[in-house]
C-alpha cells in the first residue's frame, strides 16, 4: 500500500475493530433516534408533560453510558473515553439551568450536541456529522413551526422523520460495525513485537481497558504471545494489570496514552514523508 506505514495501518485497524466491538457509533445514534421519538411524543401531549421533554437528552446519554458499561462484560472491552460525561453534563446544564434554550433551538438539538461531542472526542466524522445534521434539522423544524407541536403540525411529522432517520443511520452504522469486526484479515499479527505492542496500545487507548481474550481477538496476537506483550508494556509502565474474580484486565496508563500518541505522530510523519 503506497504512502502507508504497516505499523500505523495495524494500529488504526485495531482501533476501528475496538470501536466496532463496543458499538461506539451505533449505540449513541440509536439512543438519539429513540429519544427524538420520545420528545416528539411528549410534545404532542403538551400540558403537564411538556417539561419532561428537556430531561429526555439527559436520560438518553445516561442510559447510553450505562448500556456501554453493561456491554463491557460480554464483550470484554471497556467503555472508553468517548465523552459521555461531557454529553450528560451539557444536557443537564441546559435542562436545569437554561431550559428555554431547548425550546428555542429544539430539544433534539441537545441530542445533536451530544452526538457532536462524542464524535469529536473520538475523531469519528460520521458521528459528529450526524450530530450537526440533527441540530440543523431540529433548529429548522422549531423555527419554521410551532415549538409546542400540534398533532397535525408539520413540525411533529418532521420530528418523527428525524427520529426514524437516526434509527436508520444507527442500523447502517451497526451493519458497518459488524463488517469491520468480521473482517479480521488485516488484524493478524505479523510477529513483530513493536507492532504488536502498538496494536495493544491502540485497543486500550480507545477502550481504556480490555480483558486478554478480547485483546487477542482485536489485535490478532495469539494469547501466548499477548502475555509477553502485556508483560513488556506493564514493565514499561504503559499498561496496568487488573485482576477480577473471573478475568484478567489490562488498562492503559497516562504514560501509555502519551506513548501511543507519540508513536502514532511519528508514524504519520513517516507516511507523509513517503508521500512527498
Amino acid at each position: 500500500m503506497p504512502a502507508t506505514v504497516p505499523a500505523l495501518v495495524a494500529a488504526d485497524s485495531a482501533r476501528l475493530r475496538t470501536r466496532a466491538a463496543r458499538h461506539a457509533r451505533s449505540l449513541p445514534l440509536a439512543a438519539a433516534g429513540v429519544a427524538t421519538l420520545v420528545i416528539t411524543g411528549l410534545s404532542l401531549l403538551a400540558g403537564d408533560w411538556l417539561w419532561l421533554m428537556v430531561l429526555v437528552p439527559v436520560a438518553a446519554f445516561l442510559l447510553t453510558f450505562l448500556a456501554a458499561f453493561v456491554l463491557r462484560l460480554p464483550t470484554g472491552v471497556g467503555v472508553g473515553s468517548d465523552g459521555y460525561g461531557i454529553a450528560i453534563v451539557l444536557s443537564a446544564v441546559i435542562a436545569f439551568l437554561l431550559p428555554s434554550i431547548s425550546f428555542w433551538i429544539g430539544v433534539p438539538s441537545i441530542l445533536g450536541m451530544g452526538l457532536a461531542v462524542l464524535g469529536l472526542r473520538a475523531s469519528d466524522r460520521f458521528l459528529w456529522l450526524a450530530g450537526i445534521a440533527t441540530m440543523a434539522v431540529s433548529f429548522v423544524l422549531t423555527t419554521t413551526g410551532d415549538a409546542l407541536f400540534d398533532p397535525s403540525a408539520p413540525t411533529a411529522v418532521g420530528g418523527l422523520a428525524l427520529g426514524l432517520a437516526l434509527l436508520v443511520v444507527a442500523g447502517l452504522a451497526l451493519r458497518g460495525e459488524r463488517q469491520t469486526f468480521a473482517s479480521g484479515g488485516d488484524a493478524l499479527s505479523i510477529g513483530d513485537p513493536a507492532t504488536d505492542n502498538l496494536r495493544v496500545l491502540a485497543v486500550l487507548g480507545d477502550a481504556d481497558e480490555a480483558d486478554q481474550p478480547a485483546l487477542a481477538r482485536l489485535t490478532g496476537v495469539e494469547e501466548r504471545n499477548l502475555a509477553a506483550r502485556l508483560h513488556d508494556l506493564t514493565e514499561a509502565g504503559l499498561v496496568h494489570a487488573r485482576i477480577t474474580k473471573n478475568r484478567n484486565w489490562a488498562q492503559i496508563t497516562r504514560e501509555g496514552r502519551e506513548e501511543l500518541r507519540t508513536r502514532r505522530e511519528a508514524l504519520r510523519g513517516v507516511a507523509e514523508h513517503r508521500k512527498a
